[in-house]
């Protein structure tokens, strides 16, 4: 597991959140595994199939703490003690669930399961999110979900979770990005629910579906050539209701969102640094890199070579600044 924790100020360490998560081993032969975990505003932990394998994690806290709990590989279900209700999480699945004071949730992977946690105080999350989203989860009981339904796990939130993770900064300053990335987080998963509320009243579930696996043949596949005619064959639907619909829920063209996956991973392996840009222009579908390196251009304004300079230092670095100063002056 890996974690990445807010530095606490004098003043915070009065308000110290204390969770506890324990993993119970399914052989009797094997150790519990328990950590015991302080912070104050936000946490980031990343719990790897490998690590954790099927066995439950069992999580309590001393105060009520929002989770947003991120399936990246497999599939897993939550369930609270107190009210024995049980939510499944699929793969590329995010919500925001309420984990009560006192309560113990029990998350059980099935299978290999891939999962990000970021928790939040309740402090935290109400700054940060409209009245009208959190005021209900004051009245749920066990588990409380911001959104009725998982909300599907884009490629761009991915490389913002990504790009947490890969972060190099010091303690201070790793603070200060991991906060920025999490707001950016919290506000596209609003735009994002507020886009999937019309979809009830426009695709029926079946063409909704058909839609989702367009959209995963996309992002599962990126190295290859895809066309409207061959997705649309591969999905049972035709190409006019292929365009129509892809656009109506995603709100992007096809071509559109595969060149937007396309962008995004060449994105993801260049912040790792540890591909060539024509190891990643071959990985997301550029038989020569000049193309791709078109393309990323194009898409993101700089070459793949100085891409990485530019985030860190002129790009995302200094909106975490910004934010910080305009959280200092909404505090005057």
């Amino acid at each position: 597991m890996t974690s990445y924790e807010n530095l606490a100020t004098q003043k915070e360490k009065a308000i110290a959140l204390h969770l506890n998560l324990s993993i119970f081993p399914n052989s009797m032969d094997a150790p519990l595994l328990s950590k015991h975990l302080t912070f104050s505003k936000f946490l980031f932990r990343k719990l790897l199939a490998e690590e954790v394998g099927t066995n439950p994690i069992c999580i309590s806290s001393d105060q009520n703490i929002l989770l947003i709990q991120y399936c990246l590989y497999g599939s897993c279900s939550i369930k609270n003690a107190a009210s024995q209700k049980t939510d499944t999480f699929k793969q590329a699945e995010y919500n925001i669930i309420l984990l009560p004071k006192g309560e113990t949730t029990l998350i059980t992977p099935k299978g290999n399961c891939d999962l990000v946690h970021i928790y939040l105080s309740e402090a935290f999350f109400y700054r940060y999110v409209p009245q009208h989203y959190s005021t209900p989860l004051h009245n749920l009981k066990g588990i409380g979900k911001l959104f009725p339904k998982n909300l599907y796990l884009s490629p761009k939130l991915k490389n913002i979770l990504n790009e947490i993770n890969l972060c190099d900064f010091g303690d201070h300053l790793k603070n200060l990005y991991t906060k920025a990335k999490i707001i950016e987080l919290l506000s596209l998963q609003l735009v994002q629910h507020e886009e999937e509320k019309l979809i009830p009243a426009t695709l029926k579930p079946l063409e909704v579906q058909k839609m989702i696996v367009v959209k995963e043949i996309i992002e599962n596949n990126l190295a290859d050539s895809h066309t409207i005619a061959s997705l649309a064959r591969s999905a049972g639907t035709n190409e006019q209701y292929l365009k129509k619909h892809f656009k109506l829920l995603f709100g992007s063209t096809v071509f559109g969102h595969m060149i937007s996956c396309k962008m995004e991973k060449a994105k993801e392996m260049l912040l790792t640094g540890q591909y060539r840009i024509t190891e990643i222009a071959e990985m997301v579908g550029y038989k020569h890199a000049t193309h791709f390196t078109n393309a990323f251009k194009k898409f993101f304004g700089c070459l793949p070579q100085s891409f990485k300079t530019k985030v860190f230092f002129g790009g995302y670095f200094s909106f975490s600044l910004e934010l910080e100063a305009l959280e200092v002056l909404m505090m005057i």
